[in-house]
């Protein structure tokens, strides 16, 4: 099983994580749920419960699911809708394939993160309003710096994939 298909299943699995998330946390919801939060972690909106979880379910699945379906038609993107460095030489007929399925790759782990990140979010945000207190910053602090991490060390090893090799003499 290569990377990529190994992180197509782990984002199938956070999709339905998410699904089972919020038929867990839905009983236990008030009626008037907060939906954001300050940065002092302090509830500052508020939607219905129904509203609430509509829209964040809503979200936990659209953005994945959106993100999937955009990686996988990517492949048929004009080259001008491509943003790597060195384009001319990576997309050259001879590289584009292995370009394309890095690309994908690095994509894929991208969404894996950021429905992981959704999930503690969300996770988060059931809790203040489980327990009548804010949102735990330093938690959420946490998982945002994490993420961030993640997704620029993915970046980054991208950028360095993407460099262009010195030209042998």
């Amino acid at each position: 099983m290569t990377s990529k298909n190994s992180a197509v299943y782990f984002v199938a699995f956070l999709l339905v994580a998410s699904i089972a998330q919020h038929a867990w946390y839905w009983p236990q919801l008030p009626e008037r749920v907060a939906t954001h939060f300050g940065v002092d972690g302090q509830p500052n909106d508020w939607m219905s419960r129904t509203d609430s979880t509509m829209l964040l379910a809503g979200l936990q699945i659209g953005v994945p699911s959106f993100l999937l379906v955009m990686n996988t038609i990517s492949s048929r993107f004009p080259e001008s809708m491509l943003n790597i460095p060195n384009k001319d030489y990576w997309l050259s007929p001879e590289r584009r394939g292995t370009t394309l399925a890095h690309m994908s790759r690095m994509m894929t782990w991208i969404i894996v993160l950021t429905a992981s990140f959704m999930i503690v979010i969300a996770h988060l945000t059931f809790l203040a309003n489980r327990n009548g207190t804010g949102l735990n910053m330093p938690v959420f602090g946490t998982a945002l710096g994490i993420f961030l991490l993640c997704v620029f060390s993915i970046a980054g090893n991208s950028m360095w994939h993407f460099r262009r090799p010195a030209e042998k003499h």
